[in-house]
Order: structure tokens, then sequence, then C-alpha cells
């Protein structure tokens, strides 16, 4: 038995059960239901009409449809770039213009969502059984099955996303090694170092990391997988404007790695800051500036192709999808009130969306004693101890200079607190991208729970010896891990609990009512 566990305690078996567990999440009974529902209507519609479908066969019939047609060669959705159409239309070149076909892009990239969480998270903490909660959090978390089960675009922007972030990390591990074997090569030496108080201290070490405050890490111009984190940036770029948030957020990442890695015994942060951006700008503009533009500007060949080769009349559509943007207000005047009145019901704010308290209605159907519906509504463990894993991250990237507390903080706080100055009308669906980060930042906290021990200090505050054995008096057992086990518990009871609001099945009108927890969820 004990020989079988140890062959399950592998990353590659914890990765492909998450893509199982995630992959069935999202497959199971997909189709249904089998009608367009909430923005399906325009994305799936767009996504046809990229592919070569006719008008008849998109499901064109509106007058205001036909207009879109021909002057924006779409549907409602031109005010949004075209990738995530074009990644719907392929499901529907391959499977048809039905529930299936329109859905199933959504469901593959949801499923690899998951399991580059289970990756990232692999390279985090280097342990499968984290590397399996950490992807099981995505897997089974509602919002994200929801997400990944309906044909629209948010999915695919946090698939890029979480790409770019996944290459990232990767980028950090590449240029470590490069950094471990330059400073091994260095002589040891042992210099005068002023330091930043004035004091003047002996430091023995290579040359490249004391000597007279200089750094000699390597600083390569050509870095594979930084410019192909701002290749995957560029593509959720060309998903939703959106996706800047998430580029502006690989940018200030890779800022503070790079100071960090500069900033060694006599080297000030502040002079490893500008020693980063002398040695790095040019490769940050390349990576995360000409790269994300080039795949961006490639995403819209297919457009040129259709209304000409005028980069006049592209710039023009780009303003025009801006303007549309910038005056999209939460409230309209209604003359029949005299009023002002919300111009969507599930509008929220940014700052609620941790909360939950207005998830969106994607489908309803309501029949004499059944409610059949869907509800984008994420897991409760996962959102409500974010309120409490996103600060003790914060704390322990404060405490420890912990850069992993550090990449899951920073990529969270970038992507959602640019929404509270947003005017733009909200959806708490907006939140999907910032979810990875969540599930990161409850296994960084769970870990640290299950690891914990409890050891006894003496007056002084060191370690207290055991005067029986002379030893460190730190307990071998582990008092919290009782808590995570809990924790993932209530998880998965959540998840089997609200699984039909998930996928729409029916339900009686007392039993949904059980699932109604706040007044704002009808």
């Amino acid at each position: 038995m004990s020989a079988l566990l140890q062959r399950l305690n592998r990353p590659i078996v914890a990765i492909l059960a998450v893509a199982a567990l995630a992959g069935i999440a999202r497959g199971w009974a997909l189709a249904n239901p089998p009608d367009l529902v909430f923005d399906e209507v325009y994305y799936a519609k767009a996504g046809c009409l990229f592919v070569g479908g006719s008008d008849q066969t998109c499901f064109i019939d509106e007058d205001a449809e036909h207009y879109w047609v021909e002057h924006k060669w779409d549907v409602g959705s031109w005010v949004h770039p075209p990738l995530g159409k074009w990644m719907t239309g392929m499901g529907i070149k391959a499977f048809g213009m039905d529930a299936f076909g329109w859905r199933f892009p959504s469901a593959v990239a949801g499923t690899l969502i998951a399991v580059m969480v289970a990756v990232i998270a692999q390279l985090l903490f280097g342990r499968p059984l984290w590397t399996f909660v950490a992807g099981g959090l995505i897997a089974l978390d509602g919002l994200n099955v929801v997400m990944s089960r309906v044909a629209m675009l948010d999915i695919h922007l946090a698939f890029w996303a979480v790409l770019g972030f996944l290459c990232l990390v990767l980028d950090r591990r590449w240029i470590d090694r490069r950094t471990e074997r330059a400073l091994a090569d260095e002589p040891v030496q042992t210099v005068t170092v002023v330091g930043e108080d004035g004091a003047t201290v002996l430091v023995e070490g290579r040359a490249g990391a004391a000597g007279r405050g200089r750094t000699r890490v390597p600083s390569p111009l050509w870095r594979p997988w930084r410019f192909a984190s701002g290749a995957a940036m560029g593509a959720a770029c060309a998903v939703k404007w959106s996706g800047l948030t998430a580029l502006a957020a690989a940018v200030l990442v890779t800022v503070v790695w790079e100071t960090t890695r500069r900033h060694v015994p006599g080297v000030s942060r502040w002079r490893a800051f500008w020693r980063t951006v002398g040695m790095e700008l040019l490769g940050l503009i390349l990576a995360f500036l000409v790269v994300p533009a080039i795949v961006y500007m490639a995403t819209w060949l297919p457009w040129f192709n259709h209304f000409g080769w005028s980069l006049s009349a592209w710039w023009e559509n780009q303003k025009e999808m801006w303007r549309y943007h910038a005056n999209l207000t939460e409230f309209a005047y209604d003359s029949k009130t005299d009023s002002f009145t919300p111009t969507h019901g599930s509008y929220s704010k940014a700052w609620s969306w941790i909360l939950m308290k207005r998830p969106v209605n994607f489908f309803v159907e309501n029949t004499t004693g059944h409610v059949r519906q869907i509800l984008t509504i994420g897991n409760l463990a996962l959102f409500w101890g974010t309120v409490f894993a996103i600060p003790y991250a914060v704390w322990s990237w404060a405490r420890t200079r912990d850069w992993r507390a550090g990449f899951v903080v920073m990529p969270f706080l970038v992507m959602w607190l640019p929404w509270f100055v947003v005017s733009r009308p909200q959806f708490f669906f907006y939140v999907l991208p910032m979810t990875p980060f969540m599930a990161l930042a409850a296994v960084y906290t769970l870990q640290a729970l299950s690891d914990a021990r409890l050891v006894l200090h003496d007056e002084a505050g060191d370690v207290a010896i055991d005067p029986e054995t002379g030893l460190p008096a730190i307990s071998t057992r582990h008092p919290f891990r009782p808590v995570v086990m809990g924790y993932l518990a209530i998880f998965v009871v959540l998840f089997v609990w609200f699984w039909p609001l998930l996928v729409g099945e029916r339900l009686t009108t007392s039993f949904r009512a059980l699932h109604i927890w706040m007044r704002s969820w009808n």
C-alpha cells in the first residue's frame, strides 16, 4: 500500500487528476440547456460568422444584427477584440452551430486553466499534494465551472492570462539557474563595503555579489519564457481590453523579481532597482510592449482581409470601441417612470466580488413547482476564504520576503484594484481571471497551517531547550492540520451542494430556495 501511495505522490499524477476533475465538471451535459444563454447570443453568433457561417446558420435574424454584420462583420460583440470569438468559432467549425459546438472551446480553456494552476503550484510549492489542491480549487470552483460551460469571452481571457503568468514563473526559474551558475563562477573574496547607514563592514562572497556594490547577474535580452509570457498577455488583451491589467501585473512582477535578483549584500534596494531599469528596460519593452502589440494586431488580420487593408479604418474602429465602453452608464433615464433606473439588474461593484454579493443569472426556466437555473456563483470556501488568505500572503511577503507570497499578491491586486476606479458597469464574473491567485493564496495559507508546529520560547525570546532531551522545544505534532482538512471538506461539500445551480438541473422551488443564501442572489 505504501509503495502504491509513493507512486501516486508524483506531480504528473496530481496534474492528471486535476485535468480529470476539471474535464468532467466542464464536459458533463455541456449542451444543456440547448439554447443560447445570456451573452452567448453575441459571442456564439460572432464566432459562427468568423468561420464562414451564413446569416441563417448563425441565427442572424434581427435588423440590428444585419446592420452590424454589414458594418462590423460582427453582431453586438463588435465592442470587444476578436480573439475570444475566433476561439468560440473554432468549436462551431468543428462541431456545428449548436450548444456543444459553441461551448466546447470554453470547456477546453477552463480545463486547461485548472491544469496550469496546478503546474504553477508545483513550481511554487514543489509538493504534489498542494499541486492537486491548488488545481482542484479551480477545477471545482463554481464560477470557473459555469464560465467554462458557456460561450463567453471571460474564460478565454483568463486562459491567456494564466498562461502568461505560468510562463513568467518558468522565466524566473530559467534566469535563476543562470544566475546561480554565473555567481558560482565568480572568485570568492573579502571586501570592505559601506552600508546604507554609513557603517563599514567586511563582506565575504563572490566578486559579482559584493564587489564594490556591483552585480554581475546575467541580463540576456533573449529570454524565451518572458517573450512567451508577453505573447500570452497580448492574446489576453485581444480577447478583452481588461487583459491590460494582467499585462501590467506581469510587468510589475518582473520588475520586482529583477530588482530582488540584484539586491545582494552591498547593494541597496534603490540601486538594485535602477540597475534593473538600466539592464532590463529594452527587454521589458520588447517582451511586454512590442510582442503583445504584434499579437494583438495579428488577431485583426481577418478583419483587415474582410474590410480592406486600411490602418485608418482600423484605428477608427478602435476609437468607436473605446467610445462605447467610455459612454456606458449604470443608470439610464426611463421616460415612463421619469427616473433613472439601472440598465441591468445584475451589475455589481468590484469591492463586492470577493463577498459574492451579486452573482449573475445566466439562465432561468420556471415551470409549475420547479426551477432550472444557471447562477455564476463561486465556491464560498474559496471566495470568503480569500478575505483571510490574501492578507496572510501580504503579511508573509512583508515579513519573510517570500517571493511566492509576492507572486500571489501582486497579480491579484493589480487585476482587481483598477476596477474600483472604472466607471463602466461591472459584473461579478469579471473576477474570473483573479480566481487562480485566490486559489494559490488559499494553498499558501493552507500549507503554512499544515506545516505549523508549536514552539516554546524562553524569556529572551529564543527557542527553549527541552531539559529532558537537550533538544529545541519544538512539537512534532501539527495541530492545525484538522483545520486544513476541514476547509477542504467544506469546499467539496459546497461544490456538491451548489452543483445543480452550476449546470441548470431541475430543482423543486422549495429545494432551490435552500440554495439561495442571500436575497441578492435571486
